[in-house]
């Protein structure tokens, strides 16, 4: 047996959710919305499980998801009165009518007169859509009902319902709940949307690696992992906008990509990340000038000369070097000449 009970309208006060882009931004935002006020309205008394979707939302915040990215947690006021339980699920329009469940948490028993937040890690896609699993409170706690939905007088707020509760993967085709028109759900979650990398400072360091490397973007909140061309690389999150990386080694002098990955997914950046180095060239035969020149175009210097019989430094050739040509070594490594 389902009803609905309405209390006197309470003001509500429906503030937008946006996201901030700035390096110290806050990475989440909130879908859907909570009951406003200390004692929100109990609008479910039941005494079977039903699922809630808020297919329609009159005015913002909208209880379809933005972006893709990942659901971190979800909250609820709840109503006065012991034995409370309600959960959150996700749905996805699959269909004119039809909703695929993919994912839920709960039903959780309610901390009664206070805001309930539990944790998630529910991936989601942009066109999601917030809603919640009603269920019967618990009669040896008492059983309250639940303020699962409060009314708002705008008739662009509709809640459609199922009776039952169906699994994940399973598909939900509702239908408009008359007695929950001009009414939103009382849910909102915060959602993580994927990391955003707008630049790379330096955008190049040595191949030997240990370069301090700033990553400036967006959204770098739970931050799993940082990678240079794909090799792991130690890094500290500044902030949300920010990420200090240091650099791995690499055996060749190339342009690597940079990515970072968070729980709700992974970016890598349109800039590169270029491995510097000395690549030793050969010497032989050329005059101590011009054994310069070559040296400084491959990011290597010249180290010790030294003459055999009766060669100078403006008439000798290059007889030996030390490295040998081929090597690959740190940005100004300084390569040995015998002059003959």
């Amino acid at each position: 047996m389902r009803s609905v009970s309405r209390l006197p309208v309470i003001a509500i006060a429906i503030v937008g959710a946006f996201l901030t882009f700035s390096p110290a931004a806050t990475a989440l935002v909130t879908v859907g919305q909570i009951a406003p006020g200390t004692n929100p309205e109990t609008s479910c008394e039941f005494s079977q499980s039903y699922d809630e979707i808020q297919i329609v939302s009159g005015a913002a915040p909208s209880y379809t998801v933005p972006v893709s990215g990942v659901l971190t947690s979800w909250s609820t006021n709840a109503a006065a009165g012991s034995g409370q339980t309600m959960g959150m699920k996700v749905f996805r329009p699959i269909g004119p009518g039809q909703f695929l469940v993919v994912g839920h948490n709960g039903p959780n028993l309610l901390a009664p007169s206070v805001i309930n937040t539990f944790p998630v890690n529910i991936p989601v896609l942009a066109g999601d859509i917030l809603g919640v699993a009603v269920t019967p409170g618990l009669p040896e706690a008492g059983g309250a009902p639940t303020a699962c939905a409060f009314t708002t007088l705008n008739p662009l707020d509709v809640i459609a319902y199922k009776s039952g509760s169906v699994p994940d993967g399973g598909v939900v085709v509702p239908e408009a709940e008359s007695n929950f028109n001009e009414s939103r759900l009382n849910v909102s979650a915060t959602l993580l949307p994927p990391p955003a990398i707008s630049a790379i400072t330096p955008a190049k360091g040595s191949i030997k690696g240990g370069s301090n490397v700033v990553l400036t973007g967006l959204n770098f909140a739970s931050v799993t992992g940082v990678t240079f061309g794909g090799v792991p690389a130690v890094f500290a999150v500044n902030s949300e906008g920010q990420i200090t990386a240091v650099s791995p080694a690499s055996k060749k002098i190339t342009k690597v990509p940079v990515t970072v990955t968070t729980i709700a997914g992974a970016a890598t950046a349109v800039q590169t990340f270029s491995y510097e180095g000395c690549k030793v060239p050969g010497l032989g035969g050329k005059k101590l000038k011009a054994a310069k020149k070559t040296l400084r175009n491959k990011d290597c210097k010249v180290g010790k000369v030294k003459k055999t019989g009766d060669a100078t430094a403006n008439t000798g050739k290059v007889k030996k070097q030390n490295p040998k040509p081929g090597k690959i070594l740190a940005p100004g490594t300084k390569v040995n000449v015998t002059l003959g």
